[in-house]
């Protein structure tokens, strides 16, 4: 092992905590997508995301063939008007997910709920299930 510096008042010929890709990690790091389970019982493929403080008209579910993309936005805007100052505020994100789906899935038949900032999906299997061409799902 080699010491990170060689003598006082010399600089290292390249920097030490320099990442080739730093562009690429920022943007990594400030998109944001929800946790997602994904669980499979006899009769159907259940998918649960983490979405807290959204609601229900800020999301889309779309099913085309057998991809199911899941998709939401947010808008967020505050003013305020305090001792002759105003103050606005902007905040809008937005985030995707899609899955592959198995041969057995029904997505034509796919049923969401959504409550206390869970998203759950319920994909029901179906042997005989044909592609049903593009779906979108309503979320109870």
């Amino acid at each position: 092992m080699t010491a990170a510096t060689t003598k006082r008042n010399h600089r290292l010929r390249r920097p030490l905590f320099v990442y080739e890709g730093a562009s690429e990690l920022r943007k990594r790091a400030t998109s944001w997508v929800p946790a997602a389970n994904v669980s499979e019982t006899a009769e159907e493929y259940i998918i649960r995301l983490a979405v807290p403080g959204m609601d229900r008209p800020c999301f889309q579910i779309h099913a085309s063939g057998k991809e199911l993309v899941i998709s939401g936005k947010k808008e967020l805007s505050t003013e305020s008007d305090a001792a002759g100052k105003s103050t606005y505020e902007y905040n809008y994100s937005a985030w995707e997910r899609s899955f592959g789906l198995p041969e057995d899935a029904d997505t034509a038949l796919t049923q969401a709920t959504y409550t206390n900032g869970e998203l759950v999906l319920h994909i029901p299997r179906n042997i005989a299930a044909i592609d049903s061409g593009e779906v979108d799902v309503f979320i109870y």
